[in-house]
């Protein structure tokens, strides 16, 4: 079962819906004209079309975060969590900052926390907008119950990959304010707005439902409830997937423009010492192409993964819910072995020439191969940040013993940075003085 976001800038004529198979929403044929919709006024919104367009808007606003670029003038979360992490390396001069876990906030692609506020403010005027003038019934609910889901992922996302005590806004048009915010309170915001989402679904939108179960559920294994977050999603089949649709002439799919058709960036092995062997496993989920020159020069492997740029990026997957089972199974006072393998081996047996799991035989290498799934199954989807930072902060794990480290390839050494820090036009903001800390 797939569903997806379809996501446009419509200031070129195209426009977007929500596609879900069960739901008379809309469909995929219908298409929404909206002018501008970036520069859509509260005043433009106080009508049900200008709230159906504020709604489109919002919804390119998150696909641009989460996996987005725009005519090639940003990035979104999964290549920043990609460069910072083990999953891919630079091929383009200047951004090598981030790939060394040094990174500077004046310094593409940094600008990347820009994207974080603009999806937040926007999904919630949307909101707002969709109250008070959408027509009452299940499509409404549908619609601001998938919103607020989207809504709690900036939190989940935003909590996993920036430092701690980062500005979020409010939203008022009339006096926006922001509150700084740690990790911690944004995996609780997340979670009471995924209770939101919850409570304005339909009982029957499985769709809506599932998305709020999964995103719940991620936000609670952040803060390490893996019991509570396992109980919600048991009823998730593993065939589900919820998607964030991309578009060829508008928002592309960023792995695509910067890793396929531009060899800004690339896959790596074994980065840093302590990263995946992503290539050379020859894992089914780790796709990959031909070598080529990079932007620099150097030898580039480019993913093929996303091989369009409107191929889709999943947000929240069955898949998920198994490796959340999985680890709370490994997280009981008494472990359960049988059940941590047969969770990871229901998501594995979906994939030919993926062999059942046998148990590794300690604690620790049963962790190793509950994130090395993770990473494999959440390769370039925005994962991989949170679940090294988890490494750290629930398993006890030294940051030099789980991110890259040593000799930088390029030259120098690695850093020592876990986490991404707000963008430095972040400090015109009277209400944010950096970063509370940089811990994991």
């Amino acid at each position: 079962m797939s569903y997806t976001i379809l996501s446009a800038r419509v200031g070129r004529g195209l426009s977007a819906c929500i596609a879900a198979l069960s739901l008379a929403a809309c469909s995929r044929q219908e298409l929404l004209e909206v002018n501008t919709p970036d520069q859509i006024t509260p005043e433009a919104a106080a009508s049900p079309s200008g709230a159906a367009a504020l709604r489109v808007s919002a919804l390119g606003n998150f696909a641009y975060l989460y996996s987005g670029d725009n005519a090639g003038s940003g990035v979104g979360l999964n290549i920043a969590v990609g460069l910072l992490t083990d999953e891919m390396t630079t091929s383009r001069g200047g951004t090598e900052h981030m790939d060394s876990r040094a990174v500077n906030e004046n310094t593409f692609p940094s600008t990347v926390w820009t994207l974080v506020g603009q999806a937040q403010t926007q999904l919630i005027r949307a909101q707002k907008s969709l109250e008070k003038y959408a027509a009452a019934g299940a499509t409404k609910q549908t619609q601001i119950s998938q919103l607020q889901s989207l809504e709690a992922f900036t939190y989940v996302l935003t909590g996993e990959i920036f430092c701690n005590g980062v500005p979020i806004g409010d939203a008022n048009d009339a006096e926006p304010k922001s509150v700084n915010m740690t990790n911690a309170q944004l995996f609780a915001k997340a979670v009471t707005t995924f209770d939101a989402a919850l409570t304005s679904a339909t009982t029957t939108d499985a769709v809506s439902r599932n998305l709020a179960y999964i995103g719940k559920a991620r936000a609670l294994v952040d803060q390490k409830q893996y019991s509570a977050a396992a109980a919600l999603v048991t009823a998730v089949p593993t065939d589900f997937v919820y998607n964030i649709q991309h578009s060829r002439t508008t928002i592309v799919n960023d792995v695509y423009d910067w890793m396929v058709a531009t060899r800004n960036f690339g896959v790596v092995d074994r980065e840093g010492g302590n990263g995946l062997n992503y290539l050379s496993a020859n894992d089914p989920r780790i796709k990959f192409g031909t070598t080529a020159p990079g932007q620099d020069g150097s030898p580039t492997i480019s993913p093929t993964k996303f091989p369009q740029p409107d191929s889709p990026v999943p947000l929240a997957t069955g898949i998920e819910a198994r490796m959340i089972e999985a680890e709370a199974a490994l997280n009981l006072p008494t472990p359960d072995i049988n059940a941590f393998l047969g969770y990871l081996n229901a998501a594995r047996a979906t994939v030919a020439g993926l062999d059942p799991l046998t148990d590794p035989g300690s604690k620790t290498a049963r962790e190793d191969l509950l994130f090395r799934e993770r990473a494999f199954w959440f390769w370039l989807t925005a994962h991989r940040l949170g679940d090294m930072r988890r490494l750290i902060r629930q398993y006890g794990r030294g940051a030099e013993s789980v991110f890259p480290t040593g000799g930088y390839h390029k030259g120098g050494i690695y850093g020592s940075d876990v986490n991404l820090i707000p963008s430095s036009a972040e400090r015109n903001n009277p209400d944010f003085k950096g970063c509370a800390d940089r811990n994991a």
